[in-house]
Parts: C-alpha cells; sequence; structure tokens
C-alpha cells in the first residue's frame, strides 16, 4: 500500500486499486447520494474498512458532523487517517485498530450508518459475506439505521451467493452500480 498526493487529497492505494480518494471516493459519493434524505438523522457512523477516511470526507463535503467509529486493521493506514482527518473541523473520531470480523464479534453499540469497505486487493474477504458477520452488522443497527457495503464482483457465483445472503438479512435493499462496485444499501 502506497500513499500518494492527488490534486491536493492524500490517495491510498496500490497498482492494483485505489483503497482511499478523500472526498473523491466514488463507493462513498455514491452511498451517500442514495442516503441523502437519511443523512440528517445521523449522529453516529461505524466506518468498517477505514482507508484514510473518505467516508468522513464525503459525508463533511455535504455538511454532516456525525461522530464515527473507525475501525481499521492497519495501524499505520489507522494512524494516516486519524492525522489527516485531524485536519476537519468538528470532527469526532473514535479510531480502533482492529479487524472489522474480531470488533463486530465483540460490539455491542448501535449506530445509525455503518459502511462496511473491507478489502484486500480488489477482493472482500469471505467473512464479510458471511450471515454472521452481516448479522453482527444487522444487529448494530439502531432502529432505523442504514448499512451501505461496497462489494467488487471478481467471481459471479460468489456475487449471487452474496446477494442471496444480503437479501435474506436485510430484504429491503438497493443495489447501486458504480463501475465494478456494487453497493448494497439497506432501508
Amino acid at each position: 500500500m502506497e500513499l500518494f498526493l492527488y490534486c491536493n487529497q492524500y490517495q491510498l492505494g496500490n497498482a492494483e486499486i485505489l483503497y482511499s480518494d478523500g472526498d473523491r471516493y466514488l463507493p462513498a459519493i455514491a452511498a451517500v447520494k442514495h442516503l441523502k434524505s437519511f443523512l440528517p438523522a445521523v449522529s453516529n457512523v461505524l466506518v468498517l474498512g477505514t482507508g484514510l477516511g473518505s467516508m468522513v470526507r464525503v459525508l463533511y463535503s455535504k455538511g454532516y458532523t456525525p461522530r464515527y467509529t473507525l475501525v481499521e486493521y492497519d495501524k499505520v493506514v489507522l494512524q494516516w487517517a486519524v492525522e489527516l482527518l485531524d485536519e476537519i473541523k468538528d470532527v469526532r473520531l473514535d479510531p480502533v485498530c482492529a479487524d472489522a470480523k474480531d470488533f463486530m464479534a465483540g460490539n455491542t453499540a448501535s449506530y445509525d450508518l455503518i459502511f462496511v469497505d473491507v478489502f484486500i486487493g480488489r477482493v472482500v474477504p469471505d467473512f464479510v459475506t458471511t450471515r454472521e458477520f452481516l448479522r453482527q452488522c444487522r444487529q448494530a443497527l439502531a432502529p432505523n439505521g442504514r448499512l451501505a457495503f461496497n462489494y467488487i464482483i471478481n467471481d459471479m457465483e460468489q456475487w449471487q451467493d452474496t446477494q442471496r445472503i444480503f437479501t435474506e438479512l436485510f430484504p429491503v435493499h438497493t443495489v447501486v452500480k458504480h463501475e465494478v462496485n456494487r453497493i448494497f444499501i439497506t432501508g
């Protein structure tokens, strides 16, 4: 993973994928656009797979300043995110260096919005699409809360399995398409 400065914003990526792109991160933009009418009610957000905090930047660029719990397993990336987000006025962060799977297994808090953006390269790790993990995400949603889950299709059979499991646990949802990304959004 490398840190880049491009057009006055930091990016996190490698030759294969862009993990974070400031307020230009397209999966976060697509989710926020779809959730526009819901966002005024959001007071806290859980971000699983923080990167450099693109979801924070996208929401801030739209005028929203909820409290964030940022979960990132790479301590250097989390440190970079916290340092770079420190420049945003009124940002309230609770950074957690942990694997998303372990964090959700022990989580007792509830959130108005959960953004799942967990990747290894261009692949969503298997645990992220399991019933157990998605059930834990559902349990962590506050009443009327929403989940936005970023997915990249690499294998059609896995994609169909993921759709089936997601639909079982979240019957009311939309899939927002953006290039190779599919963003599940509940509610």
